[in-house]
């Protein structure tokens, strides 16, 4: 059982060790604020959480600041990164080789990328956040026993919760399937619950809407579908 890490130069997997400080995060299309102490931050509800988070992904580059990406959806899109690149006048070879990706294929796998080797992955490329793409992808197959996922997935939060005590920041992404086990949807409630900020992404009439739940006034923004496409 392996993971895989992809890009444009060669790196090794287990990645390597500890110690990062956290950033702040904004979403251009949205403007919405991010700061430094959001630590576990959650995108959840419409699929287009991961075109938020190669947004976001984006932002982090555009500043200078390399990303480490856990890809349990593959949805990470090299070529959609690329076009972004060169919106910004940025070199897409340059421009991806701050963006390090691992892909995991099994529930066990992304519990080991997270468990083992993220902390030493964002030590080694000297990053302070991490974007987590379909966390409970993996979790939605039947054939994983609900005890197993459970207990993997507490394996993943207690993981985040220390990157998160040494000052890294993990957004994940999280796209609600209507066919949710009763584990994922388990899961789903206590990441919510866990979260420093949690924003709801869903779409109406060509308008991607965002509500945030943490926040006690309930702000919403609205992105036009067509902002979220590159040239």
């Amino acid at each position: 059982m392996h993971a895989t890490l992809a890009t444009t130069q060669p790196a090794e997997l287990p990645f390597v060790q500890p110690q990062t400080q956290g950033p702040s995060l904004s979403l251009r299309h949205a403007h919405i604020p991010f700061h430094a102490d959001d630590r576990l931050l959650l995108l959840y509800g419409h699929p287009f959480v991961f075109r938020l988070g190669l947004y976001a992904a984006g932002e982090r580059v555009l500043s200078g600041e390399p990303i480490v990406y856990l890809d349990g959806a593959h949805t990470f899109d090299q070529l959609f990164m690329g076009r972004m690149a060169r919106a910004h006048r940025r070199q897409p070879r340059a421009f991806l080789s701050m963006i390090h990706v691992a892909r995991a294929f099994t529930c066990q796998q992304l519990e080991r990328l997270i468990s083992e080797c993220l902390m030493s992955a964002l030590d080694r490329y000297q990053s302070r956040m991490a974007i987590l793409s379909g966390l409970f992808d993996t979790l939605y197959e039947h054939a994983v026993p609900e005890h197993e996922a459970m207990r993997l997935f507490g394996r993943m939060m207690e993981a985040s919760h220390k990157l998160a005590q040494h000052g890294s920041t993990l957004l994940f992404l999280c796209p609600q399937t209507p066919m949710l086990t009763r584990a994922s949807r388990r899961c789903l409630d206590q990441l919510r619950g866990q979260a420093d900020r949690v924003i709801r992404v869903g779409e109406e009439q060509g308008v991607v809407k965002l509500h945030e739940e943490t926040a006690k006034t309930g702000q919403e923004w609205e992105i036009p579908r067509t902002a979220l496409d590159l040239p």
